[in-house]
């Protein structure tokens, strides 16, 4: 799932900072180019200028505007990239302009994907950065709590019913589970209290491990949280690597700053003169994260094509 707030806040700066920007842009661009950033969540509009990039972001939240409105009022101020943050915002994009070109930064679930493909081959103005679901990340979580604990059949989910992202993955996880899970028990909680109880009355007689998603609620609270897991003595996979560095077993996890550096890359040669058409389109494969001393308080022995998948390994 793409955090938007913080990828935008970074982006911004990335754009403004990369490397060699100003130098890809100074024999092609006669003026200062304009890149519009559009999306559902983000606190306020903003506008910044400098010498090398302006850019202007709309959110629809914050403007109480739908995404179509808004696009079109981007495509007003002449920009000449537009990043997209999310399908609909693509979609958004795409039905107002098949000319200025528009980088797509997109959740790479399967039904996405196929949904995506189809509106590429519609139109040349467009290139997708294919970024990991949080329903995929939940099935991979689990397939990894499965490498790491023998035997493992019940697991319970906690999750943030009012994050649509997680409701709808905790929902495909009861439709079909990796193996050799076929007992999935999923939570709902709003609070850290809710967490709290929710632990204490399981044990691993009622489940054989945890998977906690990437809610704000929870990572918002990665000590606290992972305190908590760690009194229940139950193996868990996390949706940040913070969790993991605070002493979690496993996560799996997207890399925001690695979306950020594509994206301002896609962007530069953008504007640096090539097609959308010409550039390919990418996907970025989960981070995992493991704390191997977390797995030996559990009790527990990391295979080493485990060892060997992590990009992320703590020990302490």
């Amino acid at each position: 799932m793409i955090g938007r707030r913080a990828f935008l806040a970074t982006a911004a700066l990335a754009a403004l900072t990369a490397p060699r920007l100003g130098e890809a842009l100074s024999s092609t661009s006669p003026r200062v180019p304009r890149v519009g950033v559009l999306g559902e969540v983000n606190p306020i509009p903003w506008m910044a200028r400098t010498p090398v990039v302006d850019i202007e972001c709309r959110w629809a939240e914050a403007e109480g505007a739908s995404l179509g409105d808004l696009a079109s009022r981007l495509l007003a101020h002449d920009v000449d990239v537009v990043v997209a943050i999310g399908t609909a915002s693509a979609r958004a994009v795409i039905q107002h302009t098949t000319r200025v070109p528009t980088v797509a930064v997109v959740d790479g679930g399967l039904e996405e994907d196929a949904a995506n493909a189809s509106l590429a081959r519609s139109v040349d103005n467009i290139t997708w950065l294919s970024v990991p679901s949080e329903a995929g990340m939940a099935r991979q979580r689990l397939a990894m709590l499965g490498r790491l604990v023998p035997h493992l059949r019940r697991v319970a989910v906690l999750f943030d019913p009012d994050t649509a992202a997680s409701a709808h993955a905790v929902a495909r996880l009861h439709g079909g589970a990796p193996a050799p899970v076929d007992d999935i028990r999923s939570f709902p909680v709003r609070s850290v209290d809710d967490v709290e109880r929710v632990l204490a009355r399981l044990t691993r007689d009622d489940v054989d491990g945890v998977v906690v998603m990437a809610d704000t609620l929870f990572t918002g609270h990665t000590v606290r949280l992972t305190e908590l897991t760690r009194a229940a003595n139950l193996p868990t996979a996390y949706g940040a690597r913070g969790f993991v560095e605070a002493g979690g077993l496993l996560a799996v996890h997207g890399d925001t700053g690695d979306i950020i550096r594509r994206t301002v890359m896609v962007v530069r040669r953008i504007l640096g003169g090539e097609s959308p058409a010409t550039v390919l389109p990418s996907r970025q494969a989960p981070h995992v994260a493991i704390n191997v001393s977390a797995a030996e308080r559990l009790g527990l022995r990391v295979p080493s094509t485990v060892l060997a998948r992590a990009d992320t390994l703590v020990t302490r």
